[in-house]
């Protein structure tokens, strides 16, 4: 949660390479929600934001719109 290195990775990597995750067990409730709310009030721009948080894993794993 330190917002200068997911600013990092995304420059290094490209946003569109990003995805959310959680480490096992998997993380919910308040711990989840921290972590959206991290990147998304990170600084990346709201497009970049949804690409991490949805767009990249629906793509990743063919569940993107036609």
């Amino acid at each position: 949660m330190h917002p200068p290195a997911l600013a990092a990775a995304a420059a290094s990597f490209g946003a569109d390479r990003l995805v959310l995750g959680t480490d096992f067990p998997y993380e919910d409730g308040e711990v989840f929600l921290r972590a959206v709310d991290h990147i998304a009030d990170s600084g990346l721009t709201p497009e970049e934001a949804t690409m991490i948080l949805d767009t990249n894993a629906a793509n990743l794993l063919g569940l993107s719109a036609p």
